[in-house]
């Protein structure tokens, strides 16, 4: 048998090996970085930067924007339960999940099932997990979505076979089956409790994660979906909005174009914090596609921007969760929260 102290010992490691590495991930990507911005050169990636800083807070507007509607995806899959939630745990649990989105590897993951134990104490520990893969479903429902038009954005203009039309359009099928994958989760077949087993070990934080709520898990959450695309495609237009900052012309298409090239490189960065070095890399290989084959700084800095937002907005988050503790912490989950959620 396994003694206590035995368990601790193996809690321990494993935080220590996750802690590395996540640094390690974390040097990978700005040694990624680092050669890119070198190869494009650094004054000139520098200059374009600076050129599209005019146009930073209309890009953190739309930051803000793409953050708001998670509230509204997951109030509509909670319906009338959202209102157990206080004001004080929906800022929190936004602020913390954002800013890991943004600052862990996998951090949507990770950010949802942190949410998802804020939720509890208020609408029941089934309940609140339910909620969070069905958001993750429809995230990936919405990035999907946004992938095909990106994929038809690039193959009316390079055609089918073009390399970026054939990633978007792999992009297009893995988020399918992943966003299928939880929905057979949610839905309790035998291939739905084996790919919760899969997540249960490969996801971060999910081996934690508690059972599902057995009345509101065969609930196919398209309004959340829909939400989460409204959002995809407020970050379309952002994208769009950074071609223009950093010196493209401003297209419908082009904008597809862009967070098509995005949407790529952070499916395939998700390992990475903020995908370090692999949007990077996709600006800088596709500078072609958006007009910036003689000028790979502009195309990279499209990235850049990106981040600088992102990483703006994710530090507001920190300081906002910190603020909130307190707040948060006196709202409790009270008896009164908790006999609302046995009378639903």
């Amino acid at each position: 048998m396994t003694s206590a102290a035995d368990v601790a010992a193996q809690e321990t490691r494993g935080t220590k090996r996750r802690v590395f590495v996540r640094i390690l991930a974390a040097v990978v990507g700005l040694a990624l970085v680092a050669y890119l911005v070198n190869g494009a050169g650094p004054e000139r990636v520098a200059a374009v930067i600076w050129q599209a800083g005019r146009w930073l807070p209309l890009i953190l507007a739309l930051e803000v924007f793409q953050l708001g509607t998670d509230f509204f995806a997951l109030r509509s899959i909670l319906g009338e339960r959202w209102r157990h939630i206080p004001a004080a745990t929906w800022v929190r649990s936004s602020a913390i999940a954002y800013a890991m989105m943004t600052l862990l590897p996998a951090g949507r993951a990770a950010g949802e099932v942190t949410r998802a134990t804020l939720f509890s104490k208020f609408v029941g520990t089934p309940r609140a997990a339910t909620t969070s893969t069905c958001l993750q479903a429809a995230y990936l429902s919405a990035n999907g979505v946004l992938s095909l038009v990106a994929c038809l954005a690039v193959a009316s203009r390079f055609g089918l076979r073009a390399p970026l039309a054939m990633l978007l359009a792999g992009n297009v099928v893995f988020q399918a089956v992943i966003a299928g994958s939880l929905l057979a989760i949610l839905r309790a077949a035998r291939i739905g409790r084996w790919l919760d087993r899969m997540r249960r070990r490969f996801v971060p934080g999910a081996k934690e994660s508690p059972p599902l709520d057995p009345e509101e898990r065969k609930r196919i959450p398209w309004r959340a979906a829909l939400v989460c695309s409204m959002g995809r495609a407020a970050q379309t237009l952002q994208y769009g909005i950074i071609l223009h900052a950093v010196g493209g012309v401003l297209t419908v298409r082009n904008a597809f174009i862009t967070h098509g090239i995005h949407l790529v490189g952070a499916t395939l960065g998700d390992m990475l914090p903020n995908q370090l070095g692999v949007t990077d890399g996709f600006f800088r290989a596709f500078a072609g596609d958006l007009g910036f084959a003689d000028e790979p700084a502009r195309a990279l800095s499209i990235a850049f921007v990106v981040r600088i937002a992102q990483l703006s907005l994710a530090a507001t988050c920190v300081v906002v969760a910190s603020l909130t503790r307190h707040a948060a912490a006196r709202d409790g989950g009270g008896p009164a929260s908790m006999r609302a959620d046995a009378r639903s």
